[in-house]
């Protein structure tokens, strides 16, 4: 029992009031008030005893008893033992107490979870639109990020690009072409006329470009010149309009403007075949062969069929394919249809299964605003076209056939005269005369301008693409024959060859056997 002075009894003072009788069944309380209630009485008998010898006050026994009782009621003890007994119960009851504001917590923490879970749930309906994110990943590494788009340059990559390992592959980020021709050739007396077309280069790797009432013959690998006399059988002939290569690279096709068509050996130097039509004197400005079919149409618009394996070659005459001179012809490299363009700024499509005196065009565009000479088929997909139009259109437009539906249009500021479409980079290269008379490189299928190459002093007349795909030559007004390194050859190019050769041996020991 702790002191007014915060002095705690000691325990010796304890040891001494303890007594055995603790552990009976009278308590210490009991015993102390028996003391108490036996001085009282000896008290009051005392009292009655000196009020008999002695006259003293009397005694009102009414408050004597009230003392009494109230002596009776507070027993008078040095210390306070407490009860050992109720421990248990209180120790439960403090338990008890402890567990219910804990399950009341817990409630409240309970509903404050779900209310969040019904929360997190709506919010992610609204936002992902799907209520359980077990299904949706955020952030996977198990899937490719999409590409970026052909041609696509982050400006931004040096902010972040911190590594400072180098790739064994590194990705060419710019377009590297030519600023100025490999080699440049005299072309004399060239016709400067935008709807002929002069100058085709062989399998065999031989240019051939018609010079006036000549055709001039440059091997590229041994720069030997060879000249076919294609006026010798012509007397009233001034100049050859068209000329074109056969796929054996052994024969060379000229048009001339008297409406004839020769046909040379030029290994030789002989004329072989010489095809007249109805048509006399009206000039065929454009011609293409689709193996053994040659393809060509006239200053009328009328459009011809010639098959060179029989005699009576000209197997069909569509008159009025166009309503004005025929400027450009083109076969599809799968030999399904013929592309058509005219000065009546039209193309007309044709398919080769049904081409006859009465056949209509599979399907006409009619979006051009001057002649369509520039025509050119997408080597990866057979029903994609690109065509240019001329000074009054200047526009590359590509198409697709199959739909009829005009896929993009880019104004390319100049007349166009010339369209190659190289499949290893994906890109279209076109002519130009009046402004600049650039060469211009267009990446598909976006058709941004990669770059522009500048050279001819005047207008470009003509394309014309080489065997190997890599270099491309030029003749303009200006009377030169440029070459240009376009396409140096890439990997993907380099493995596609020898998957190509292997295929070949093996297709040829597959023969042996």
């Amino acid at each position: 029992m702790d002191l007014p002075n915060g002095k705690a009894t000691s325990s010796k003072s304890s040891k001494r009031h303890r007594n055995p009788l603790d552990s009976s069944s009278c308590s210490l309380q009991s015993i102390n008030g028996s003391f108490a209630n036996l001085s009282l009485n000896r008290s009051i008998k005392n009292s009655h005893e000196s009020s008999k010898t002695a006259k003293t006050p009397v005694v009102d026994k009414s408050r004597l008893n009230k003392s009494a009782s109230r002596s009776t009621k507070t027993p008078v003890a040095d210390r306070f033992v407490p009860d050992r007994g109720n421990f248990e119960m209180a120790h439960y009851l403090l338990k008890k107490a402890a567990d219910e504001e804990n399950q009341n917590q817990g409630d409240k923490k309970g509903k404050q979870k779900k209310e969040a879970s019904l929360y997190s749930r709506s919010l992610t309906e609204s936002m992902l639109g799907v209520a359980d994110l077990s299904s949706v990943r955020i952030l996977s590494y198990t899937q490719k990020p999409k590409a970026p788009p052909e041609g696509y340059q982050n400006a931004l990559k040096v902010v972040y690009q911190g590594s400072s390992v180098v790739s064994s592959n590194p990705v060419v980020k710019y377009r590297v072409y030519p600023k100025s021709p490999d080699r440049v050739l005299d072309a004399p007396d060239i016709v400067d006329d935008f709807y002929l077309n002069l100058l085709d280069w062989s399998d065999s790797n031989v240019v051939a470009i018609a010079l006036k009432d000549q055709v001039y013959l440059w091997t590229a690998h041994t720069a030997e010149i060879v000249r076919i006399p294609c006026d010798v059988a012509e007397s009233n002939m001034q100049m050859v309009t068209s000329v074109g290569w056969m796929q054996d690279g052994a024969h060379l096709v000229c048009a001339l403007d008297t409406g004839r068509i020769q046909i040379w050996d030029v290994e030789r130097t002989k004329l072989l075949r010489t095809l007249r039509t109805d048509d006399e004197n009206e000039r065929i400005a454009a011609l293409n062969l689709n193996a053994h079919l040659l393809t060509q149409g006239n200053r009328l618009g009328t459009l011809r069929n010639h098959d060179l394996r029989i005699a009576e070659h000209e197997v069909m005459t569509r008159r009025g394919a166009h309503s004005q001179e025929v400027c450009g012809v083109r076969w599809s490299l799968d030999g399904r249809f013929c592309a058509t363009g005219g000065n009546d700024n039209i193309v007309n499509i044709w398919d080769s299964m049904n081409m006859n005196n009465t056949c209509q065009p599979v399907c006409s565009f009619s979006e051009h605003q001057a002649a369509i000479k520039a025509i050119c088929w997408s080597p990866s997909h057979s029903s994609v076209l690109a065509t240019g139009g001329g000074t009054n259109d200047r526009c590359i437009k590509l198409w697709n056939i199959s739909s009829g539906m005009l896929l993009k249009s880019i104004n390319a500021e100049s007349q166009v005269s010339g369209l190659i479409w190289s499949e290893n980079y994906r890109e279209i290269l076109s002519s130009h005369g009046f402004t600049k008379n650039q060469l211009a490189l267009w990446k598909y299928p976006e058709m941004t301008q990669v770059g522009e190459m500048l050279g001819h002093q005047s207008r470009i007349l003509h394309m014309a693409l080489s065997p190997d795909k890599t270099t491309v030559a030029t003749v303009g007004a200006d009377e030169t024959l440029r070459f240009w390194r376009i396409f140096p050859p890439t990997k993907s190019s380099a493995d596609s060859k020898k998957k190509k050769v292997t295929s070949q041996i093996i297709s040829g020991f597959n023969a042996l056997r």
